[in-house]
């Protein structure tokens, strides 16, 4: 293999791929770059055998191949390349590479390109377009939910479903859910799917979509999801399982309605953060007929309340919500004003943008003492 490209587009492709070059794993193929050249492109390659990743950037090709780069160093020597023309020109005979940029040139060895997993293939008629824009959102507003324990798979995921012209997603951690749907545009109405996506696939995908005007087009296997833009490719794994019932647990109804301003609610949150931090987590919410009371408190450091103004309509009460994962939710409401609605001290508490409901966010309460 031996191409010449530009320092841009090689920081570009070696970035996007590495999203999915294997941390730990007992195949040390996995931990490199596969680059294939062809005419007038090379393809990148990662993939920790959960998630691959592909991406193209164009290059001139003097002559095509293959090779495998450790990831960690091939991506550190990337950056620390000046802005110029690269060489790239592989010796299999040596089992190594040269990298030449001006009067200059860096050696490094290669991992054996027979033993790189080839990334499959989908050929799959449950196919359908979105905005990456609206992807977007869409994936943030729900991801923060997820949770990290890895003896329970199905919480990592995010559930996908495809019903009628549109797509939801959902994500629980069992102590906190996030729910969005939304319409899907020239998407044929008969599409019916439900999968469990990783959190991490939609997270790297997000890390990498532009949001600018271009679409993005997902695709399903029988155990896999695509994702694809111009010049990126997402293989990614679905978990399997059954998704909890979540229409089951979100309330039909509420006793107390409470319209707040959302800076404000968030910023008198964080400052009661910092003590609940230090004590048990915890930040109270007492409604009052026009304010809230929030306030938590450290036995060892002190307390702190603060009143914001709200509209209430129903009944006045009190709740207590871990501190976290009420910021959480607030942070990612882009409304100026939104909807807290209770049921009682004891039952979830539902928090939504004003005027909207494609998006819903419910918090398990923490019992008053």
């Amino acid at each position: 293999m031996k191409v010449i490209v530009s320092k841009d587009n090689l920081l570009h492709g070696v970035q996007v791929v590495q999203r999915a070059v294997a941390a730990k794993n007992p195949l040390p193929v996995l931990s490199g770059i596969l680059l294939k050249a062809f005419e007038g492109h090379i393809v990148f390659s990662a993939t920790d055998l959960e998630l691959g990743i592909e991406c193209i950037i164009p290059a001139t090709v003097e002559e095509q191949g293959g090779v495998v780069l450790p990831a960690k160093y091939f991506s550190e020597i990337v950056r620390r390349l000046p802005d110029m023309s690269i060489e790239i020109e592989s010796n299999k005979e040596k089992n190594n590479i040269l990298i030449k940029y001006g009067q200059s040139e860096f050696n490094l060895l290669i991992l054996p390109e027979e033993d790189f997993p080839v990334l499959p293939m989908i050929d799959s008629n449950s196919v359908f377009t979105i905005k990456q824009e609206q992807f977007k959102t869409m994936i943030k507003q729900v991801s923060f939910a997820t949770s990290n324990d890895d003896n329970r798979p199905i919480f990592t995921g995010i559930l996908m479903e495809i019903s009628q012209g549109n797509i939801r997603l959902v994500a629980t951690d069992t102590h906190r859910l996030a729910y969005r749907n939304d319409v899907l545009e020239n998407t044929e109405e008969s599409l019916e799917k439900s999968v469990i996506i990783p959190g991490k696939t939609l997270n790297e995908l997000n890390r990498i979509m532009t949001g600018e005007g271009e679409d993005i087009k997902i695709a399903f296997g029988d155990n896999q999801v695509v994702f694809e833009m111009p010049g990126i490719k997402f293989i990614s794994r679905l978990i399997e399982g059954q998704f909890p019932n979540y229409r089951q647990v979100i309330p039909q109804g509420c006793k107390t309605k409470i319209r707040v301003k959302t800076k404000d609610f968030l910023e008198s949150s964080e400052r009661a953060s910092l003590l609940a931090k230090e004590g048990s987590n915890v930040i109270k919410l007492n409604v009052e007929e026009d304010y809230m009371l929030i306030s938590s408190n450290s036995p060892d450091i002190g307390k702190i309340e603060e009143q914001v103004p709200i509209e209430l309509d129903g009944e006045k009460t009190q709740i207590a919500f871990n501190s976290k994962y009420l910021i959480d939710v607030i942070k990612i409401i882009d409304t100026d004003e939104m909807m807290l609605e209770l049921t009682g001290s004891l039952s979830p508490g539902i928090i939504k943008p004003k005027d909207n409901e494609s998006y819903i966010s419910l918090i398990l309460p923490i019992r008053i003492v």
